[in-house]
């Protein structure tokens, strides 16, 4: 079952819409994990994603509970809807690889405001009026995929990050700062990539790949909780993230992979 709510943050000064997504036994008397879905639109439903294909993530919350009992509540957040609106909402960091000219009149105050309204705006509402543990993973891909991570190390709430195809190139000197300081071992990170990924085509294929994996080498060699996957084939879309969703899901819980494709 999914609920749908509205929520004013007061930092971002705007209203935001969430998707809640119900686990069937959601009405027994237990508590549920949680899954924040950043770019939310397109986590649950085709009809409401922005190119009409989400990442079905309902699907895969429910396999978890199915076959190893881990029963997930997925909050999935909207971003802003434009272009240069979620620009400025996922983007911690100034961008210094910018494709177009407009990108160089990014605000990361914007960014920081909506962190600051999911931690102490949108989790604590979500645990006040449903029935969820602290244990909370935080999930975005491309410019989200930055987002998550920002989110993921600077605040001490999520105990892992699903990273998927990380735009971090754009702003590559801030980010290998940002973790010098700010990298958490202990919090898994779980990082996917396409081999064939160019986005809207302005940077080269292997932009992705390589920011991903000096990503994995980096994490690793500070003996952090990390798992790369890379699919030669993959390109920038939801229907490509979709299939490492349940691998990310379980790498939450589980060291091993506990699924057959």
């Amino acid at each position: 079952m999914i609920e749908y709510i509205k929520l004013y943050l007061p930092k971002s000064k705007k209203e935001v819409k969430i998707e809640i997504s119900l686990p069937r036994a959601y009405h027994m008397e237990t508590s549920f994990d949680s899954v924040y879905f950043l770019d939310g639109q397109n986590a649950f439903k085709d009809s409401h994603a922005a190119y009409n294909r989400a990442i079905r993530a309902t699907k895969y919350m429910g396999y978890m509970a199915y076959t190893v009992n881990q029963k997930i509540l997925g909050i999935a957040i909207h971003n802003a809807g434009s272009d240069m609106g979620r620009i400025n909402e996922y983007t911690p960091f100034p961008i210094t690889n910018a494709a177009s000219a407009e990108w160089k009149k990014q605000d990361v105050s914007i960014c920081h405001a909506f962190c600051e309204d999911l931690v102490h705006v949108i989790i604590p509402y979500i645990e006040n009026r449903y029935k969820s543990t602290k244990r909370r993973f935080i999930y975005g891909s491309s410019l989200a995929a930055m987002t998550a991570i920002y989110l993921g190390y600077t605040y001490d709430v999520f105990q892992g990050i699903g990273a998927f195809s990380t735009a971090t190139f754009l702003c590559k000197e801030s980010v290998d700062a940002f973790l010098e300081k700010h990298l958490k071992p202990e919090v898994k990170l779980f990082l996917y990539v396409g081999r064939k990924e160019s986005s809207d085509g302005s940077y080269d294929q292997q932009l992705y790949y390589t920011t991903s994996l000096d990503l994995y080498h980096y994490a690793q060699q500070r003996n952090a909780k990390v798992r790369l996957v890379v699919s030669d084939s993959g390109t920038h879309n939801e229907a490509t993230w979709e299939d490492q969703l349940l691998d990310f899901l379980s790498f939450m819980y589980f060291d091993n992979i506990i699924y057959h494709r």
